[in-house]
């Protein structure tokens, strides 16, 4: 079952540099040329994906990255009015744009607001400097907390933080320290995020090769995990998915649409999308992705292409579901798949992880506990 609302993600992998931490498909370049080069391919590339979703109608946008605060003012309103002339953009569609505070400035957040821009997601990760140094990060505390009010000042009412826990050498009253100074500056949104060592990223190779450094410990991660929600929900946040916390009213409707099974069109190289039913993914390489835009040829990698069956599809379902506090309504599944969950999942499932997972009422959904090892339980349904 689809609705007629479609989420775009358009994707901007440049940066200045490599984070320590980073694995997600993004290089460093500062060439103003190759931004507007790669405008000009995101934008031939909507055009091709036009005539499909003429009928639809886009209440969310996110620009990610990357780093999409890298774009000038010029190539970023270039790239709303690409958006806009290829797509039904909804009045009151969700609009976001990821920044870093070393890469932002007024005349940037002036540009956004100018184009649309309801909503600003600021990477901060973290208001301790050795914590911003350990992961390579641009900006200092002090950029961050001028980053924060600078963004209020020109007229931002929605902004998300992202914060980091889990940082080597991260003390857990240092991370609740940077929580309440999250709190202190009052965002409408905060992300939370347990650093994830990736293979072959500087950072993984000092913890696990030259044992310069040494992770966190699980039992110390879930401790910063669940200090910081209490912390959050105290000041009025609500949190509304595993890695997310809000003000009412101010959760993400874009990032909903991923874990409510809503469809969405990805644009750039390695972007994913979910249309009509079908799940596809860009090429990575973006030779290949340059490539194909200038042969007039969609830059779906056909190597990606999956076919899921309706089982597959339902463990998606469930699965991307679960993340979210209120968790999924059988009534919804039975609408979209014609069959009762419990006829096709085991309902020992709920005695085995008692505890663990509830239903009440219409609502299958995770506890606290359950979300600390979420994947365990959701491995039953996939």
């Amino acid at each position: 079952m689809t609705t007629n609302n479609l989420g775009l993600y358009i994707h901007i992998p440049f940066c200045r540099q490599k984070c320590r931490y980073c694995d997600f498909l993004s290089f460093p370049c500062t060439s103003e040329k190759v931004y507007g080069e790669y405008v000009t391919a995101v934008s031939m590339e909507m055009q091709q994906r036009k005539a499909d979703a003429e009928d639809r109608i886009v209440d969310s946008v996110f620009i990610g990255g990357g780093t999409p605060s890298l774009l000038s003012p010029m190539e970023f309103r270039r790239l709303m009015g690409s958006i806009r002339e290829n797509f039904s953009v909804a009045e009151d569609a969700e609009i976001t744009v990821e920044s870093n505070p070393a890469s932002l400035d007024r005349d940037k957040l002036d540009a956004y607001l100018d184009c649309g821009v309801n909503r600003l997601s600021i990477g901060i990760q973290s208001f301790d400097n050795h914590s911003l140094q350990l992961l390579g990060r641009l900006h200092d505390k002090n950029e961050a907390f001028q980053t924060i009010q600078l963004a209020r000042k020109a007229g931002f009412d929605n902004i998300n933080i992202d914060l980091m826990f889990g940082i080597p050498e991260q003390a857990v009253k240092t991370w609740l320290d940077t929580v309440r100074q999250g709190i202190f500056l009052g965002p409408q949104h905060i992300s939370l995020y347990s650093l994830e060592l990736e293979k072959g990223t500087p950072l993984y190779r000092d913890v696990y090769e030259k044992r310069s450094l040494f992770p966190i410990p699980d039992i110390i991660d879930r401790e910063m995990y669940h200090e910081a929600i209490a912390l959050l929900k105290q000041a009025g946040y609500r949190h509304y998915e595993i890695s997310n916390t809000a003000l009412p009213g101010k959760e993400s409707r874009h990032n909903l649409k991923y874990w409510s099974y809503e469809e969405y069109l990805g644009f750039g190289p390695g972007a994913s999308s979910f249309f009509g039913g079908h799940r596809f993914k860009n090429f990575s390489k973006m030779s290949q992705y340059i490539s194909a835009i200038k042969q007039r040829k969609l830059p779906t990698d056909e190597t990606l292409l999956e076919h899921y069956s309706e089982m597959e599809e339902m463990g998606i379902y469930v699965f991307t579901g679960l993340r979210k506090a209120e968790g999924i309504s059988l009534r919804d599944f039975r609408s979209r798949f014609d069959v009762d969950l419990f006829s096709v999942y085991d309902p020992a499932i709920l005695r085995r992880h008692k505890g663990l997972i509830n239903l009440y009422d219409d609502q299958l959904y995770l506890t606290d506990a359950g979300m600390d090892v979420s994947n365990t339980v959701m491995a039953e349904f996939v």
